[in-house]
Parts: C-alpha cells; structure tokens; sequence
C-alpha cells in the first residue's frame, strides 16, 4: 500500500478505541492499535515512519537536554556553564510534577477495586500526561530561546542604523527569553484542576507521589516566573511588560494555592 495520513489513522484507532472500550493516551499506541485492527501488516510489515506522510516528512527532534540521562542532565546543570539553567530546571520539574500525578491516576485506573473510579481517572489522567509530555520540550526551548538574545549582543553598533536594528533584536531575544518561561507556566497551569483531583480521588497509596508532584509543579511554576522577571528587566514595552507580568503573578498564586489544596486534600484523607 501507499502512504497515508496520520490524522486517518488516529481516527481509526479512536473509533476501535471507542468501541472497544479502551483507554489509550500516547500517539504510537493509537497508531499500533489501528494497524493491529485494520490489519496493515497482513502483507508486509506496515513501518509507521515510511508509510505515515508526517512520519515521513518530520524533522529531527532538536532536543539535546531532554535527550539526556538524568545524570547526565544534571551533570550539565551542575557543570561551569550558564546553559541549562534554572529556565530548564523549572521545565523539567513541572515535567515531573505532572508526571507524578499522571503516574498516580493511572494505578488507580483499572484497578478491580477502583472500578467506580474508572470514569474519573480517564478525565483526570489525559491533562496530566499531556502537559507532562508538553514539557519536555520546554526543557530545551529555555536554552534555544535564550541563544538569540546572546546572537544579537554580538551585532554591530558603529551607525545610527545599526544601532537601532542592535536594540531591535536584543528586544526580540529577550521576548523569546520570556516567552518560554511563560509557556513553562501556561503548560503546568493548566495541570492543576487534574491534580487537585488526582488528590481527591487517586488511589491513597499514592499519596507522597502526589504531595511531591505538586510542590515540583509550584517549583516549576516559580522557577519559570523567576526566568520571566529577570529577563523583563531590559524590556522596553511596557504595555506588554505589564501584561506578561500579570499573566505570570497570577500562574505563580494559582500554583501556591492549589499546591496547599492538594496537600491539605491529601491530609484529610483517610487510607
């Protein structure tokens, strides 16, 4: 057979999904599930990455932090260089975060004796695996937003001109410096309301998981609105310096406070 587009695939897998009751999360199951059922491999090995176009077609991942070992990782963090630094840091830990109350929905969902939960996890679940995945990526895009900044230290300032296309892209660098904090912090936000009731209903067994989860995406929120603010300082905007340090105050309250729910949630629950 030919190629074929990834969205069709998906939709057949969503359709065996549905009607097979099952509970799926991660793209490369989808598609092994809809070549299983549709039966692509019946004449000869159906290869996701030769016969699905996007597969075909997509770039190489640019992602050398998140490509590490944890030791690895954090000897780079830990090594006499500025880059990673807090801006990756924060992004994996809000990576983490997610991940631990994702970790923790999923051992309760399909669990026997967690069956009347079953509903409840499959909402809870998806929010916190997606944004723990999303940040992943945010682990480099700190390091790789920060580089055009730096790039435009190094231009020319001897004319007039020059020195106004200089201010230029300085601003541009440093709006991009501030742009991946604040995705960081709009990508663990929208973890919260899972959390909180990952807390309520999750699986008690998992309570430390979840308490850790939800001080590393506070950690990870602060860390972020840190980069934010040190990187607003040479912005000359001020309308989008009053704005962007809003959204990020009101992301960092939001994450104090719904850290405390979930831990005084968790405190009150009995085993």
């Amino acid at each position: 057979m030919g190629v074929i587009p990834l969205e069709a695939v998906l939709m057949a897998a969503d359709y065996y999904m549905e009607k097979e009751n099952l509970f799926i999360l991660d793209e490369d199951q989808k598609v092994r599930l809809a070549v299983d059922r549709l039966g692509l491999n019946s004449v000869a090995p159906f290869v996701p990455e030769e016969k699905i176009i996007e597969y075909i077609i997509a770039e190489e991942k640019k992602e050398p932090l998140a490509g590490l070992t944890v030791r690895q990782f954090i000897d780079e963090v830990a090594s006499r260089s500025t880059a990673p630094g807090g801006g990756s840091v924060a992004a994996a830990m809000a990576a983490m975060g997610a991940g631990l109350g994702s970790m923790a929905a999923k051992l309760t969902q399909g669990v026997r004796r967690f069956e009347a939960l079953d509903g409840k996890m499959r909402k809870i679940i998806p929010p916190l695996h997606e944004a723990s995945r999303a940040l992943i990526p945010m682990i480099d895009e700190d390091t790789h937003a920060f580089q055009d900044y730096v790039e435009a230290l190094g231009l020319p300032e001897g004319t007039e001109e020059e020195k106004k296309e200089k201010q230029a892209r300085l601003q541009e660098g440093l709006q991009r410096a501030i742009e991946a904090p604040l995705a960081v912090m709009t990508l663990a936000d929208g973890a919260w309301d899972a959390m909180v009731q990952a807390a309520r209903y999750a699986n008690i067994a998992s309570k430390s998981d979840i308490e850790v989860g939800a001080k590393a995406l506070e950690a990870g929120i602060w860390g972020a609105c840190k980069n934010v603010n040190i990187n607003m300082v040479g912005i000359t905007d001020e309308d989008y310096r009053n704005r962007t340090l809003s959204l990020a105050r009101d992301m960092k309250k939001r994450a104090e406070k719904q850290s405390r729910k979930v831990i005084r949630i968790l405190e009150n629950r009995k085993a």
